[in-house]
């Protein structure tokens, strides 16, 4: 669809509607220009003002976006159709890699402007920067409405649930539908599913989810996955995570401030610090729980 004027009338964000804030900027180093670009899965996305028509949004700090955006001023807000929850899972991670191509495996256009655009959402909104307000551990956006583009689909809506935000909801939906890309399923995702389960279900609960949630994303990702099912890691990972909510004696808090306090939980050497290479590289370890043969669990 061509772009119509700014209007906010019937682009579906009276809804609580995921949104994914994407900007770009063509910046020129003493070379040839290079387009720096960000995305991020926003919470609070709402409309400010009718005439003239103004839309805001909230974004964690520390963020990257809020960095280009300081200098770029200009962004477009995707409204994701109900299709999309894998997109939102994708921009809700927080990249370690500050030159990663967050866009590299994301069908989008390149504006004239330089910002990326995902095609097929319920709405587009492409904005200038208005305004910017530090309020906690989050920057609040506004933007002026430029332009819009509307499809004639279903946008991906947010149903609150116990302990989840919208980046942690629209990661479980698109990791129980199977619809989370293979490249997104990192170390950092399982522990992200798990955490999930755990806070809302207990473990005891939540234990049967997790792996029977691994076994069926495996399955229906055959071929594209390398990984294979793992009783023993995915165990002593349950136990692990478990250990780190209770450490919080039971308070609500996010999946980022559980990897803060919790380090430990993305060392890649964790594994072998409580089990030899030869007892969890077994069949045996593969197909049921063996505890470990270094370190014992309640060391840890």
């Amino acid at each position: 669809p061509s772009p119509r004027p700014p209007s906010l009338n019937s682009c579906n964000i009276s809804w609580p509607a995921v949104a994914v804030v994407t900007s770009g900027e063509r910046v020129a180093e003493g070379g040839p220009s290079t387009l720096m670009r960000r995305g991020a899965t926003c919470s609070s996305f709402t409309s400010v003002s009718l005439n003239p028509p103004i839309v805001s949004f909230c974004l964690q700090q520390p963020s990257r976006l809020h960095q280009l955006l300081l200098s770029a001023r200009k962004f477009a807000v995707h409204v994701l159709s109900e299709t999309q929850a894998h997109y939102s899972a994708h921009f809700a991670q927080r990249d370690s890699d500050s030159s990663a191509d967050q866009f590299s495996i994301i069908p989008h256009v390149t504006s004239e402007e330089g910002i990326p655009i995902i095609p097929n959402c319920s709405a587009v909104l492409t904005c200038a920067a208005e305004d910017v307000h530090s309020i906690g551990d989050h920057s609040v956006w506004y933007g002026r409405v430029r332009e819009t583009v509307q499809n004639n689909v279903s946008p991906l809506l947010y149903y609150a649930r116990t302990y989840r935000s919208v980046g942690d909801e629209t990661f479980m939906r698109a990791f129980e539908d199977v619809t989370l890309a293979c490249e997104d399923w990192t170390h950092q995702a399982h522990l992200r599913m798990a955490w999930n389960y755990i806070v809302e279900h207990g473990k005891e609960e939540a234990t049967p989810l997790i792996k029977n949630g691994i076994r069926r994303y495996i399955e229906k990702s055959r071929g594209k996955v390398k990984n294979v099912y793992h009783e023993t890691i995915t165990m002593f990972f349950v136990h692990m995570i478990s250990s780190a909510i209770d450490k919080f004696n039971g308070r609500s808090h996010n999946f980022e401030e559980l990897l803060s306090s919790s380090p430990h939980l993305t060392d890649s050497r964790l594994l072998y610090r409580h089990y030899s290479h030869q007892r969890l590289n077994s069949r045996e370890a593969r197909e049921k729980w063996l505890p470990p043969d270094i370190l014992n669990l309640a060391s840890s």
